[in-house]
């Protein structure tokens, strides 16, 4: 973002980096499977430009930067499955990236890593082994992502926070038989891959190894969880909490696409009938060149088509000044600033796009009471977020003027043109470790608004109040032993490496 010119240069860097580094990762997990180079790159294509990592690049998904990253945590996994032996180090690091990178991808890596550890603990001779180096993987996981859930325990202990929107019926956000799951979640070329890699393994299940058929058989499986087949309804009515914390199915289907994807790999190397008659007992041609060409053009002309309806969609906004523009919980600000679109985008000022489109989610703000599936919709919480946050910046003359400081803290400016001290709602939250000091004094807010935002007592003049996070002497040692353990493994990868 510092050295690109401007928002369009970005973009395309921030793309290429994502879809370069899942193409990385899945050939890499290609290679560890014994998959043959050839294979090993059109896999990692076919995955790259997938709808699990293309999400990313056509709505801006972050689930789609999670698929980017998670065949690494694969690697892993794989080498403990056919080593049967855990990767202490190579696991560790991959878990915590994860973690770092995208909390609820980490998570669904993690149940996929169960029944495939439990597999390779069924088959190794040294059990008590394996569990211990298990236990040392995820405590130098937890090391390595102090930060992160150190961060969680203190914000989720001392507040109410404002959970992710309820979805009222979960199966409607998974693989619903219909153009936009065709388009978006998993395309027709992708499924019909998927359909033959789990067939293939049913039918020839006996002359198959272990490693093939756990792949097939964990990667169907969340294929079927990421559709609305899954009984949902069944499940959302048990554990009411998934419709906030899980919210989409679909997103289960970056699992299928890692192990199905990989497994087709590793059936095009071993089984020169793959993609024939011939495994189904009938004599015919090969098929196998024309499958994938068909397969690989039709993953790209359907990810042309969404990328051309994106990209229509902002030529509309880079050349219109309208306040409504076509983006989801975004409030426009480009005619209060008499800046055009066009400028945001291809201008050298990138605070500019910043300043002209406000992005107005009100996830895990803090609450002035306990906000969950039952109350969220009574609650409010985008219109709160709008209202008392967003639109409040404009709400008295000469505005609220904010100022990032060297130290992390925010100091916000305005007037009180009044002649007697008079209360302000201040655009600004404020957590219960939060520090509010106001013209130089440490002050208590009047009140808080039902999205978190302080309500303060100010005299007539300017008025200066800076807003802090005191982070508590447990949280500078939990930010400390994050740094240090990334130094002390990367050492000892290094050392690895090299000796």
């Amino acid at each position: 973002m510092l050295i690109s010119p401007n928002w369009y240069i970005f973009e395309l860097i921030d793309v290429m980096v994502v879809m370069l580094v899942a193409a990385f990762g899945m050939y890499w997990l290609c290679k560890v499977n014994q998959v043959s180079r050839g294979y090993a790159l059109i896999v990692a294509s076919m995955y790259m430009i997938g709808s699990s990592v293309i999400s990313w690049v056509n709505t801006q998904q972050f689930t789609g930067v999670g698929a980017a990253v998670i065949p690494y945590l694969f690697v892993a996994i794989a080498l403990t499955l056919r080593r049967l032996k855990v990767p202490v180090i190579g696991l560790s690091i991959a878990m915590a990236i994860l973690v770092q990178t995208h909390m609820i991808t980490s998570m669904m890596g993690f149940l996929a890593l169960v029944p495939i550890f439990t597999v390779a603990l069924v088959k190794t001779e040294d059990k008590l082994k394996m569990v211990v180096s298990s236990f040392g993987a995820a405590l130098i996981t937890l090391a390595l992502t102090a930060n992160v859930w150190g961060a969680l325990l203190s914000i989720f202990t001392n507040n109410h926070l404002i959970p992710a929107f309820s979805t009222v019926d979960m199966s409607n956000y998974g693989f619903v038989f219909n153009l936009y799951s065709f388009e978006m979640i998993i395309k027709p070329m992708e499924l019909i891959v998927f359909i033959y890699v789990i067939a293939y393994v049913l039918i020839k299940w006996r002359s198959l190894d272990y490693i093939i058929k756990t792949y097939a058989l964990v990667g169907g499986f969340f294929l079927w969880v990421s559709t609305n087949l899954f009984p949902w309804k069944i499940l959302q009515s048990l554990i009411p909490e998934l419709s906030t914390y899980l919210q989409f199915p679909k997103r289960f289907a970056v699992l299928a696409f890692v192990l199905l994807f990989v497994s087709f790999g590793m059936i095009l190397t071993n089984d020169h009938d793959a993609l024939t008659l011939k495994w189904l007992h009938f004599e015919g041609p090969d098929y196998r060149y024309a499958f994938i060409f068909l397969l690989m053009a039709t993953m790209i002309g359907t990810n042309i088509w969404v990328l051309n309806f994106k990209i229509a969609t902002v030529d509309s906004m880079r050349q219109s000044n309208d306040f409504q523009i076509p983006i989801e919980h975004t409030v426009s600000h480009v005619n209060r600033n008499k800046r055009t679109y066009y400028e945001d985008f291809y201008g050298s000022n990138k605070k500019a796009l910043v300043d002209d489109l406000s992005k107005v989610v009100p996830d895990y703000l803090p609450a002035t009471q306990k906000v969950n599936y039952k109350n969220y919709n009574d609650y409010h919480p985008y219109s709160n977020a709008y209202q008392q946050l967003d639109k409040q910046n404009y709400r008295i003359k000469g505005g609220f003027k904010k100022t990032v400081n060297k130290d992390g803290s925010l100091t916000i400016t305005w007037n009180n043109r009044h002649k007697k001290a008079r209360n302000y709602q201040i655009p600004v939250v404020a957590y219960a470790s939060t520090e509010l000091t106001l013209n130089g004094k440490t002050v208590i807010p009047v009140s808080q608004t039902p999205v978190g935002a302080v309500v303060i007592k100010a005299n007539p003049g300017k008025n200066s109040l800076n807003v802090s996070y005191h982070i508590g002497w447990a949280m500078k040692v939990l930010f400390i032993l994050t740094i240090v353990s990334w130094i002390v493994i990367i050492g000892i990868a290094i050392i690895r490496i090299w000796i």
